[in-house]
């Protein structure tokens, strides 16, 4: 029995492109705030409270929306809700490039977070690592092998107790 490698096209690298450009803007934009917050805390005479809150506030936002935004890009689509939140992420970081105030500040960085889609349900795995998942599936869930899904479920029956 040989074993069929898939590799991957232009279209799944393109995909991929495309969904690590919204973590590389995070990582850019909390590195870059990193070292500017001493700046930013002379010139609005930001106080230590409020330094956090800059730096915090946009991870606060979109830790608490990512369910809910994944749910309302599975209504209304992920596209439109991915390019909705780019046009608000833009006007946004106007906002806050002119702040004028910490509070200003921090409510722009509040509004900074863009509706992340959830590309990933609608993934489907190559073939070699659909007939895998099943059994990954059932010895991390602790629940009995199922045909190969295009997304996790949860099982069915309760599992027994450790």
């Amino acid at each position: 029995m040989t074993a069929v490698v898939t590799r991957a096209g232009r279209r799944e690298w393109l995909g991929l492109a495309v969904l690590t450009l919204p973590t590389l803007l995070l990582a850019l934009d909390i590195s870059v705030l990193y070292l500017a917050v001493p700046q930013l805390t002379a010139d609005l005479g930001a106080t230590s409270s409020q330094q956090l809150w800059i730096m915090d506030s946009y991870g606060f936002m979109v830790a608490g929306f990512l369910v809910t935004m994944g749910t309302i890009g599975d209504r209304i689509g992920r596209r439109r809700l991915l390019l909705t939140g780019a046009a608000a992420f833009g006007v946004a970081s106007v906002v806050a490039a002119y702040a004028t105030s910490p509070v200003m500040l921090i409510g722009a960085r509040a509004l900074l977070w863009s509706p992340p889609p959830r590309p990933v349900s609608r993934c489907r795995p190559p073939e070699p690592l659909a007939k895998a998942w099943p059994a990954r599936s059932a010895r991390l869930c602790n629940s009995p092998a199922r045909s190969a899904p295009s997304c996790w479920t949860p099982p069915t029956t309760p599992s027994p107790p450790p």
